[in-house]
């Protein structure tokens, strides 16, 4: 894939990477060659390396419930608090993806960047992209 060689978005945190690198890739699905296409525009818009920092963001806020799982299996001696503690987590954890299928959903209904950006999540991530 070919980046732009200087960047365009000076100052842009991860965040705001992230959410314009999911918007290129949406429009992109609506083209013949999806991914082709998506290559294009990510090239055309990001340098190497701002494509690296968008992905990393959208990588890290998938919630890793396979390691958890595995966490839970190891618990026959641990302490009620370690129990405790995983059973918070995995709570959380529903919790957060109540809210993000609220913000994904809510349309129009409301401003989703301002209440996204709260909370650190890129609206639309889960479905769209493979990163």
């Amino acid at each position: 894939m070919t980046f732009r060689e200087r960047s365009n978005k000076t100052g842009w945190d991860d965040w705001a990477l992230a959410c314009e690198a999911v918007m290129l890739r949406r429009f992109a699905s609506f083209s013949d060659d999806p991914e082709a296409d998506a290559a294009r525009r990510i090239g055309e818009a990001f340098t190497e390396d701002e494509v690296r920092r968008a992905d990393a963001y959208l990588a890290a806020g998938v919630l890793d419930t396979g390691r958890l799982a595995a966490i839970e299996a190891t618990l026959d001696d641990a302490g009620d608090n370690t129990k405790w503690l995983v059973e918070q987590l995995r709570h959380a954890w529903a919790c957060n993806t109540v809210l993000r299928d609220r913000i994904d959903d809510a349309g129009s209904l409301m401003d989703i960047g301002c209440v996204a950006s709260a909370i650190g999540y890129v609206p639309g991530s889960r479905e769209a992209v493979d990163a």
